[in-house]
């Protein structure tokens, strides 16, 4: 066997187990909260669609969560998602994305958009200004990517507070070569902050999703 396959698959395992010990020793609930993003752009004419379920609207704190991502160019890509929670309050979000670094290693971008809650008769928009996404990227496909995200209230021009989350992007190559519409695929596990919690008081969330980009140029 290749020497090479051998320590970047050992390296893999490391990175591996050191994440999920790192989020078993945070979690709070398990299938929970959906992340946001990660630094790397979808690509120009490609689609990213990424899903997390709250199995039958069990967890607290959980919310269903999907997210699109197209990409106008290699770098810039408009953005949207839409969430329900477990109270039932929904909103929706639509902004642009930028990647303005991109390395071997690692992807970093940028972004603003702005989110619309929706929760009984109360209707409130907040901006999503200044926002940081990265993703490093680890061998054979996997990577380690998220995002940290400063919210304002638009009526009050008032921070709320910020949101991050940290995930690692597991290759699902077996769904990518099924299907030639698919160009990439990932399960990501990681952890989540919202803007309410206080970071070094409170636990962050455990989240998932699924992610899939999809070429849609042929």
């Amino acid at each position: 066997m290749d020497l090479k396959y051998i320590i970047f698959n050992s390296k893999i395992k490391k990175y591996f187990y050191f994440f999920i010990s790192i989020i078993i020793y945070n979690y709070n609930i398990l299938f929970a909260s959906g992340a946001f993003d990660k630094g790397s752009s979808a690509g120009k004419g490609n689609l990213e669609f990424s899903i997390t379920i709250n199995p039958f609207n069990k967890i607290s704190y959980g919310q269903n969560y999907a997210m699109l991502s197209y990409g106008i160019t290699n770098k810039f890509d408009l953005v949207s998602y839409y969430s329900e929670h477990y109270e039932g309050t929904k909103s929706i979000y639509y902004g642009i994305f930028y990647q303005f670094y991109s390395s071997r290693k690692i992807d970093i971008g940028t972004g603003l958009g702005l989110r619309k809650i929706d929760a009984n008769l109360n209707n409130s928009f907040d901006y999503f200004f200044p926002q940081i996404l990265y993703n490093y990227k680890l061998a054979n496909g996997y990577s380690i990517g998220g995002s940290m995200v400063n919210l304002i209230d638009r009526k009050k021009i008032k921070k709320m507070g910020y949101s991050f989350d940290i995930a690692l992007y597991i290759p699902l190559n077996k769904i990518k070569n099924s299907k030639s519409k698919i160009k990439e695929a990932y399960f990501s596990i990681g952890l989540f902050k919202n803007s309410t919690m206080e970071i070094f008081k409170e636990r962050p969330y455990f989240h998932y999703s699924f992610d899939i980009i999809f070429d849609l140029k042929n």
